[in-house]
């Protein structure tokens, strides 16, 4: 099977494909993995690439990510706590507005609602 691959200047297929695109070169007998795996060298030999190693977050990366996923978290909790109160809750304001309810019964559902989505704890 030939396939088309585009390489990098360091030889590195960076892009892969049946059909031929502008600047690829036909390579025939290999199969995508094999081509992923290695690099043809300056004498067009194929050597094994590098395994990627891992690159560990840095300390202002996590504290981003934390602080990413808090923000997240608030805003899930205030879309829930919203809908809730608005299907659960207003029909009681309303309800205590027109005298067919206290506001004891309509600041009790309030109170109710909030406990069941307790605000996410700060990084």
């Amino acid at each position: 099977m030939t396939l088309h691959v585009l390489f990098t200047k360091d030889g590195i297929p960076g892009w892969i494909g049946q059909e031929p695109c502008d600047g690829s070169e036909p390579v025939e007998g290999l199969t995508v993995d094999f081509l992923a795996a290695h690099r043809r060298g300056a004498r067009g030999k194929w050597v094994p690439r590098d395994p990627v190693v891992p690159v560990p977050p840095t300390p202002e990366e996590l504290a981003a990510q934390r602080e990413a996923d808090y923000q997240l978290a608030l805003e899930l909790r205030s879309a829930a706590l919203r809908d809730v109160l608005s299907r659960e809750a207003d029909p009681i304001f309303f309800q205590w507005q027109r005298g067919e309810a206290t506001q004891a019964d309509w600041l009790e559902k309030v109170a109710s609602i909030k406990a069941a989505f307790p605000k996410p704890e700060a990084p």
